[in-house]
This record gives C-alpha cells, sequence and structure tokens, in this order.
C-alpha cells in the first residue's frame, strides 16, 4: 500500500467514524433523553482528529452566545445539571462534526482528483493544460500548480511557523519556481509576475531564517502571502 493510499484509508475511517458521531447524537438529540445526549456526546469528543476537541468548545461557545448564555469554563459534559446547557454541548458538537465531515468530504475528493490526475496521468501535461475548472469558470493549469502549492504551502508555515518541514518545502518550490521561470518565461506567461514573487518569496525567506520567534514569522509569512495576492492582483502580464 502505497503513502498516498494509507493516507485515503485513514481518512475514510475517519470520515466513517464521524458519521456514526453525527448520526447517534442526533438521534439522541432528538429523543431529548438527556442521559443518552450526555453518553453519545462523550463519544463523539473521544473521537481522535487533531483539533476536533477544541472545534467542539468553540462551536459550543457560539451555540451558547447566541441564546445569550455566557459560556463557563469547559467541563465534563456529565458534570451539566441543566437540561439547556446539555442541549446547548450537544448543538455544539454536532456543529463541530458537520463542518469537519464537509471539510473531509472536499479534501477527499480532491485527494482523490489529485492522486488520479497528477500521479497516475494517462498522458504527458502542457503547460496550458486545464487540471480543474469550477462551476464558475475560473481554471486552474498546470502552470498555476507551483504558485497554488506555495500559497498552501506559506498558509501552512503562517500557522505552524516552527514546523522546519513547512519551511523546507517553501524553498524547495522557490526553486521550482526559479527554474519555470528560467525555463518558460514568455511573453504571455506573466514573467513581471513571476520575478516579483521570487523577490517577494527570497526576501521573505531570509528575513525568517533570522528570526527567532514564532510570532514574528508568522507575521512575516502573511506578509508575504499580502504581496503576493498584491501583485496577482495589479500585475496581469
Amino acid at each position: 500500500m502505497t503513502t498516498i493510499d494509507t493516507y485515503l484509508q485513514q481518512k475514510n475511517e475517519e470520515f466513517l467514524r464521524l458519521e456514526i458521531a453525527y448520526s447517534n447524537l442526533y438521534r439522541a438529540y432528538m429523543s431529548g433523553n438527556v442521559d443518552s445526549m450526555k453518553y453519545q456526546y462523550d463519544l463523539a469528543s473521544q473521537i481522535n482528529i487533531p483539533f476536533f476537541a477544541n472545534s467542539i468548545q468553540s462551536h459550543t461557545k457560539l451555540v451558547m452566545l447566541s441564546n445569550n448564555v455566557l459560556p463557563t469554563a469547559t467541563i465534563s459534559i456529565y458534570a451539566i445539571q441543566n437540561k439547556n446547557e446539555v442541549f446547548m454541548n450537544v448543538q455544539g458538537c454536532l456543529n463541530a462534526i458537520h463542518e469537519e465531515l464537509g471539510r473531509r468530504n472536499i479534501y477527499t475528493n480532491q485527494y482523490t482528483y489529485a492522486q488520479s490526475v497528477l500521479y497516475r496521468p494517462a498522458h504527458a501535461f502542457k503547460q496550458e493544460e486545464v487540471l480543474y475548472q469550477n462551476t464558475q469558470g475560473s481554471q486552474l493549469k498546470v502552470a498555476d500548480l507551483l504558485a497554488v502549492s506555495k500559497y498552501a504551502v506559506s498558509i501552512a508555515e503562517a500557522i505552524n511557523p516552527s514546523n522546519e518541514e513547512y519551511a523546507k518545502a517553501n524553498a524547495a518550490i522557490t526553486v521550482f519556481q526559479s527554474i519555470d521561470a528560467i525555463l518558460n518565461n514568455k511573453p504571455e506567461d506573466k514573467p513581471i509576475n513571476k520575478m516579483l514573487h521570487l523577490a517577494t518569496s527570497f526576501i521573505s525567506s531570509v528575513v525568517k531564517s533570522s528570526i527567532k520567534y514564532d510570532e514574528a514569522k508568522r507575521g512575516v509569512t502573511i506578509t508575504a502571502i499580502m504581496v503576493d495576492l498584491v501583485i496577482d492582483f495589479f500585475c496581469k502580464k
């Protein structure tokens, strides 16, 4: 089994656990049985997915605030005596599961698409070939992949600035973009746009390498992303 297949299997298993948890918790919620709701909530909250417990807490706080209830310190669901608060906790958990299901459904579809198109291609790709087109007509071409990857890694790096793997990936993509610019810098291929992006990337990389604190690194990364977006907006050629 390849790494990609293992990844997809893991995501499918997580997706199934989330679906079962949502179904059981929703049935308990509709029945109005407090003990059943607490039990299914406890099971759902134990699903081992990074940041999922935080997501449940965040959604629960939103539900409480929307009902003009001031959120209190997080405690065990079994310690909550007020029935309305149990209902609000369950609503928050259901919302968190629903959000996670939606996110993983998108990721799974995109990853499967990327696997079939990029890793198991039926033919050689060309720069101008369209890989994906949404309902609004926006297109993702082969030539756009490096730029899209760069934004994705930059966002990940902004979230976790201390992760050296993101920094390595960012540097690698910058090198590939430089090679692409050298080999394919045609007049219609936005050479000025590419040059400005590369300059931003090199400058931000040098600055981040000299910074010690994560918060400062995050600020540089976010600023670089904003500059890149400005370049894409104003530099059309």
